[in-house]
């Protein structure tokens, strides 16, 4: 999870750099491409903003990782961020790293995960969520973890009430 908040905060950051200078710069598209990987970056007409970009790289020890993530803000101040990064490994295993973020007048939302799979096709790890809603002060907090024993997802969570107390989550 260490390294998708990194990923986070790098296209955050990036985001708000667009941000800042979009006073200067025209509605428009910028898009740019390398051997490894592009970004695309966008500024709409009512003040909304957005940049992606995505990338591989084959990694000294013979691994290949593939990393991704995006920043947007809306013309009415919400904005919204992600990245992943994914690893395979030259014996099959393989991580994946991601998170997600964001947040506006009707609430927010925040999700990490980390998973991976051993040599033998053994899966680890999991996510975790948590949502308010800004309105009523609601929120939900959930984590999904997969059973060793198993391989099967295991899914539990909960909703409160602004207060914290404890209140059924509705479907």
């Amino acid at each position: 999870m260490k390294n998708s908040k990194k990923i986070i905060i790098g296209i955050l950051a990036s985001s708000l750099v667009m941000a800042t200078g979009a006073a200067e710069a025209r509605s428009g598209v910028i898009k740019a491409r390398g051997a490894n990987g592009g970004v695309t970056a966008a500024k709409g007409p009512n003040g909304g903003s957005a940049v992606r970009a995505r990338g591989t790289r084959q990694n000294t020890d013979g691994s290949v990782t593939r990393a991704s993530g995006g920043a947007y803000r809306t013309p009415n101040g919400g904005t919204s961020v992600r990245g992943s990064n994914t690893t395979v490994n030259p014996d099959g295993s393989a991580a994946r790293n991601s998170g997600y973020a964001a947040s506006g007048a009707r609430g927010s939302v925040n999700s990490d995960s980390a998973v991976a799979r051993d040599a033998n096709g053994n899966w680890s790890g999991g996510r975790t969520t948590s949502a308010t809603n800004a309105t009523t002060g609601n929120s939900y907090q959930g984590s999904t973890t997969i059973d060793p024993a198993t391989g099967k997802p295991v899914h539990s969570g909960s909703c409160a009430d602004a207060s914290g107390a404890v209140i059924a989550c509705p479907r």
